[in-house]
């Protein structure tokens, strides 16, 4: 429910009661212009992991939207676009990150593209038909080129002007690994995203979401063995997201 003029929403649960869920775009760079490969940055295969967030996404009631092999400008440009939109009759908005990586940047198919970046057209009043409901990136690239070879474990709704709220506030951002460390993936796909549609899938209708984002860290983490991987998420969400109408009286 919208809340009464100058009014916060003090519900702690978004409300996802909407004609559609959101919009999900996903970025997927698998090949490369000629000067990042000559640095080393080379071809990708995501096949399998296209073809699960577009199946798992759609079950959940997103607007899916591929996009594949942008330049930084059109990326910027896309992002621009999609915050200029009407999302009015949507509850959120998810971006997936497919790419090669390191520290704070992912490489769009011409050069580096600063992760902090994907956010920004949705800031503050920039993007008013999302204020106050969730912005959610999920990453799936490499945060630089430590390997984690692990240990061995012992046996044993809107509101008005009226109301400010944070700029950086209802904004989640999901990793496949912390800062500094190697993404593991095989051809077709990646552990962290494979994963991340597996619990989606087994959980979006009874648990929220960052239940289902430790889950994730959880499956990394312990069903991987040759070598390891820890996911990990920074959450700035204000309230419970479920991906289903839920209350708080639920």
């Amino acid at each position: 429910m919208n809340s009464p003029l100058g009014k916060p929403d003090n519900s702690m649960v978004y409300n996802m009661n909407y004609k559609q869920k959101g919009l999900c775009l996903i970025l997927c760079m698998e090949t490369f212009h000629k000067d990042l490969k000559e640095k080393g940055v080379g071809a990708r295969n995501s096949k399998n992991d296209k073809k699960e967030l577009e199946s798992i996404f759609t079950e959940m009631g997103f607007e899916v939207r591929l996009e594949e092999n942008k330049t930084a400008d059109d990326i910027e440009n896309l992002l621009t676009d999609i915050a200029k939109e009407d999302h009015s009759g949507r509850g959120c908005f998810a971006c997936v990150v497919m790419s090669h990586g390191d520290k704070d940047f992912f490489y769009a198919s011409d050069q580096e593209y600063q992760i902090d970046a994907l956010a920004e057209p949705f800031r503050g009043e920039k993007c008013k038909s999302l204020f106050g409901k969730p912005k959610l990136f999920f990453i799936q690239a490499c945060r630089g080129n430590k390997v984690d070879s692990g240990v061995v474990k012992d046996a044993g709704d809107l509101t008005t002007t009226a109301c400010k709220i944070p700029t950086e506030c209802d904004f989640l951002y999901s990793y496949a690994t912390p800062l500094g460390y190697f993404a593991w993936k095989i051809p077709g796909e990646s552990w962290f995203i494979q994963s991340l549609c597996k619990m989606l899938k087994e959980n979006w209708q009874k648990r929220d979401l960052l239940q289902i984002l430790t889950r994730v860290n959880h499956k990394v983490a312990y069903d991987y063995n040759k070598k390891k991987q820890m996911p990990c998420f920074l959450s700035l969400l204000t309230k419970e997201l479920y991906f289903f109408h839920k209350t708080d009286q639920d």
